[in-house]
């Protein structure tokens, strides 16, 4: 569980950073809009945490910034001061998922955040929205012309041709054309799929990448490119063939 948090408070910080460590998880906050930003660049987390009155901005304008630019289907929790009804509405009208109120209490902020994690997780499980690619296909099976993945039996062909790949092989395929077009950092791909932590000093992201990058004969003349971005992870995009 990687969890990104927007506050300037230190002492909230350390309270929520400590929480988070004790349930496994790992927490990287920021106390700037200016710093999120940067992070969110090159960072990828299951959940984003937010208070609405920083210095340089307010939790709404990074909650339109992200929903409009970045993590649109990233849970988002805000916790912040602001106890008005409208405050709240304000909130969950702009894409918020659920909003909490200062002080907040351990137990009722961990079952808050294990609750939108779940509720993330069947929604990642049920696939993404059909779109021309994917339409009048059955509900397990994902197109990404020329290639299609079926997510109950845990395969993948290209062209109607079966591509034979290991378990992770096809966990890291399925992650990477599911964000297609987003940069996906090496510290949560290791997280995610091979459950260590990101901060590992470890090539296994990088072979992986590497070998279904050929098994799968991902470049450009086929419609996508598989790109590694200098320290800071991977994206998978579609190459326009017009």
């Amino acid at each position: 569980m990687r969890i990104g948090l927007l506050e300037d408070d230190t002492c909230q910080i350390e309270l929520i950073n400590l929480w988070i460590s004790e349930v496994g998880g790992q927490l990287k906050s920021y106390t700037t809009g200016h710093s999120f930003r940067e992070a969110m660049d090159h960072e990828q987390f299951d959940l984003l945490v937010l208070d609405w009155h920083l210095p340089d901005t307010t939790g709404i304008d990074e909650l339109d910034w992200l929903r409009s630019e970045k993590a649109t289907n990233t849970p988002i929790l805000f916790i912040t001061s602001r106890d008005s009804e409208e405050s709240v509405i304000e909130a969950l009208d702009h894409g918020a998922d659920d909003y909490m109120v200062k002080p907040v209490n351990k137990n009722i902020t961990l079952a808050r955040i294990k609750a939108l994690q779940r509720r993330n997780r069947i929604n990642s499980d049920n696939g993404p929205t059909p779109s021309p690619d994917n339409a009048e296909q059955p509900s397990d099976i994902e197109t990404f012309a020329p290639y299609e993945i079926n997510t109950a039996e845990h395969s993948i062909s290209k062209h109607g041709e079966p591509v034979k790949l290991t378990h992770k092989e096809y966990e890291l395929t399925l992650h990477l054309f599911r964000h297609a077009g987003c940069l996906v950092s090496r510290d949560y791909l290791l997280e995610k799929i091979w459950g260590t932590r990101g901060d590992l000093n470890t090539r296994t992201v990088d072979t992986h990448i590497s070998r279904i990058r050929s098994k799968l004969g991902i470049n450009p003349a086929i419609g996508w490119q598989l790109s590694s971005i200098y320290q800071r992870g991977y994206r998978l995009s579609r190459i326009s063939q017009e």
